[in-house]
């Protein structure tokens, strides 16, 4: 009589671990797919910093910066008849091509921006066309941004 007491135990046992294995793989499924979602969201998190840290190191590079599009083909002024004419148009006060600057902080660094004047022959380098991308969807974004604030509640 006892014996069939041990074996409905069994089936009872048996059963009730089917049942929270089978609430165990529908709990850890959701469970699994929240960890790949937030994996995921990680990823895309660090990938769009690791973006900006490049874009940021470039820009500091290259002395471009968010908005600036300019990039202006200088020269320097050497010969003491170009200086005097230059000189004598912006004393005058109309448009010159002519434009006197002074570097602040060190003369160190005056001589490095001749120097990248009479080597690359611009100002500012031009932004690649994968930051003119950026430059472009941050200015969307910003807009849409400005937008969606402005709008009536």
């Amino acid at each position: 009589m006892f014996d069939d007491f041990g074996n409905v135990g069994d089936g009872v046992g048996g059963f009730a671990t089917a049942v929270l294995a089978v609430f165990a793989f529908m709990g850890g499924k959701s469970a699994l797919s929240d960890w790949r979602d937030r994996q995921q969201a990680e990823k895309r998190r660090a990938d769009e910093q690791a973006l900006q840290i490049r874009l940021d190191r470039e820009r500091h590079h290259y002395g471009w910066k968010k908005g600036m599009h300019a990039v202006y083909g200088v020269s320097n002024v050497t010969d003491p008849e170009e200086v005097a004419r230059a000189v004598e148009e912006l004393t005058n006060g109309g448009p010159s091509e002519y434009a006197l600057i002074r570097v602040e902080q060190s003369v160190n660094r005056a001589n490095s921006l001749r120097q990248w004047i009479d080597n690359d022959g611009h100002l500012a380098y031009p932004p690649t066309d994968a930051e003119y991308e950026v430059l472009a969807a941050t200015r969307l974004a910003t807009r849409d941004e400005s937008a969606v604030g402005d709008a009536p509640t």
